[in-house]
C-alpha cells in the first residue's frame, strides 16, 4: 500500500511540473500582415527576379519568445502571446511582402526560388529590441549582390526606430511595432534596389 501510495504522489508531481512548464499562450501573432497581393507590372516572364535569403537575427532572439529588453543584459518573455514561428522566419516573409509592394517591377522570392538566375539580398539583424518604455529599436546592415553571388551591386546600414506606444506595452503593440521596424528597412532597401542597373539576361 506504502509503495502504491509513493506511486501515486510521484506521479501527481509529474503531471504537476509537466502543466507548470506548459504555457498556455493567449494570442499568436506575425509580423507578416494578412495576404494582399500587390499590384504586378508585367508577367513573370518579363520581370526580374530578387531572391531575399533567409534573414539572419542573434542567436537568443531567433525564437518563438515575445521578448522585451529590461536592461544590458536581460530580457523577458512574454507570458501572454508568442509568435507563430521563429523571428528569423517572421522576419523574412515579412520584409519579402514588403518588398513585394515596393518594388512591383521585380519577382520577390525567397532562398530556394528554382528559376532564372536572380540577384540576392542578404540581411543581417544584428539587434531587435523593444524597451518597457515602448520603444522599438532594429539594427541591421544588407547587400545586394548580382546573380554571380560575388559582385556586391549595393550594401547599406541602418538603425530603424518606431513606438509600441505607452509604458510596458502589450503583446499586439510590441508586434506592431516590430512591424514597423521591418517595413522601414523594406524602405531603404527598396531605395537601394531602384537604384540598381538593369540587370543582364543570362
Amino acid at each position: 500500500m506504502m509503495r502504491f501510495r509513493l506511486l501515486a504522489l510521484a506521479a501527481l508531481i509529474s503531471i504537476a511540473g509537466g502543466c507548470l512548464s506548459h504555457r498556455e499562450y493567449r494570442h499568436i501573432y506575425t509580423l507578416d500582415g494578412a495576404v494582399d497581393a500587390p499590384a504586378q507590372e508585367g508577367t513573370d516572364a518579363q520581370r526580374p527576379v530578387m531572391q531575399l535569403e533567409r534573414v539572419l537575427v542573434p542567436d537568443y532572439l531567433d525564437t518563438t519568445d515575445i521578448v522585451l529588453r529590461l536592461g544590458t543584459h536581460e530580457i523577458h518573455e512574454s507570458a501572454t502571446g508568442r509568435f507563430g514561428e521563429r523571428l528569423s522566419l517572421g522576419v523574412t516573409r515579412a520584409l519579402r511582402s514588403d518588398l513585394a509592394l515596393r518594388l512591383p517591377r521585380y519577382i520577390i522570392a525567397l532562398s530556394g526560388y528554382d528559376g532564372t538566375r536572380a540577384r540576392q539580398i542578404l540581411v543581417n539583424v544584428d539587434a531587435f529590441d523593444v524597451w518597457p518604455t515602448g520603444r522599438c529599436v532594429l539594427v541591421a546592415d544588407w547587400s545586394i549582390l548580382e546573380a554571380d553571388r560575388r559582385t556586391v551591386l549595393s550594401a547599406g546600414r541602418g538603425t530603424f526606430t518606431t513606438a509600441a506606444g505607452g509604458v510596458n506595452p502589450p503583446d499586439g503593440a510590441i508586434v506592431a511595432a516590430m512591424a514597423d521596424a521591418v517595413r522601414q528597412l523594406a524602405d531603404r532597401i527598396a531605395s537601394s534596389a531602384r537604384a540598381l542597373p538593369p540587370q543582364r539576361r543570362a
